[in-house]
């Protein structure tokens, strides 16, 4: 994320209560809708399903911003990134009162190269470093990132972060 030569950049939400547990939020910064409207909800038991739960949204927000991280990190090395897939799941476990926490979130990337480079070595021993969500979650909560690199024309190759 780039700070616009601002001292601070200040994200806000509007949730309106729907029904049951379903919100519709809106996001934006000052006072610019960022997207359109989204729902949220609980998981059954107690919602309805009707849009994601919110330890799913902040599996989202990890994943979006390490993935935005790798492209601009890959960007600025130069390499021929074409694409980038990215799964995150969010281990929810209860803690000792018994109360569901998130006790960790778990995120895989794929990005696509349409050729092999050593500079992506060099992305990915710096490119968590700019994530700013998951760099404000990591000391409360457990982070763990995979790359998947995939060459157009060639296998797949695993490295584990």
């Amino acid at each position: 994320m780039h700070m616009r030569n601002q001292p601070e950049r200040r994200f806000d939400v509007h949730l309106r209560h729907l029904e049951h547990y379903r919100f519709e939020t809106q996001a934006s910064e000052a006072g610019i809708p960022h997207g359109g409207p989204f729902l949220s909800d609980e998981p059954d038991p107690v919602g309805d399903n009707a849009g994601p739960a919110t330890p799913a949204l902040l599996a989202t927000a990890v994943a979006h911003c390490l993935s935005a991280s790798l492209l601009e990190t890959s960007r600025k090395a130069r390499l021929a990134i074409v694409g980038i897939e990215t799964d995150a799941t969010a281990l929810v476990r209860p803690n000792a009162e018994g109360n569901p926490r998130i006790a960790g979130i778990e995120v895989t990337l794929h990005p696509r190269l349409s050729e092999d480079s050593p500079r992506r070595a060099q992305c990915e021993a710096v490119f968590q470093n700019y994530c700013t969500v998951s760099s404000s979650l990591k000391p409360a909560i457990d982070i763990r990132v995979r790359v998947h690199w995939q060459i157009q024309g060639a296998a797949a190759r695993e490295d584990a972060l």
